[in-house]
């Protein structure tokens, strides 16, 4: 009798993290990211070119690589290492905007704001 009931318990809470992360937009393929960015990116009321969208979502997709690694830094190297990524998102974005700092200011509000949006979203949760 235990062993069903556990079986039951380790089943339920299997199935109920599967769901979860289905609900949560489990599925982080790049490519759906980068199109889903570029789609964000387009309907914004940033006027960007499409070559500036593409370069902004791909500098955007670099510097993700580069943070996955950082999880096991202490806070404050992490916290280090962050200010000098985005640094250089910021130097990247101006170059990839024709040499525009308050366009790339722009975007990277665009970025913050979609940032906020999605804490809350994932609050009401």
């Amino acid at each position: 009798m235990k062993k069903i009931f556990i079986t039951l318990i380790i089943f339920t809470v299997g199935f109920a993290g599967k769901s979860m992360a289905q609900r949560m937009g489990g599925n982080f393929d790049p490519a759906q990211m980068k199109a889903r960015q570029l789609e964000q990116l387009k309907a914004s009321n940033l006027h960007l070119t499409d070559v500036q969208a593409d370069s902004v979502v791909s500098i955007n997709m670099d510097m993700m690589q580069q943070t996955r690694g950082m999880r096991d830094l202490s806070r404050d190297e992490r916290m280090a290492k962050m200010k000098a990524l985005n640094d250089l998102r910021m130097k990247r974005w101006t170059a990839a905007l024709n040499n525009d700092p308050a366009l790339a200011q722009k975007v990277a509000d665009f970025y913050e704001q979609e940032r906020k949006q999605r804490m809350q979203n994932r609050n009401q949760q």
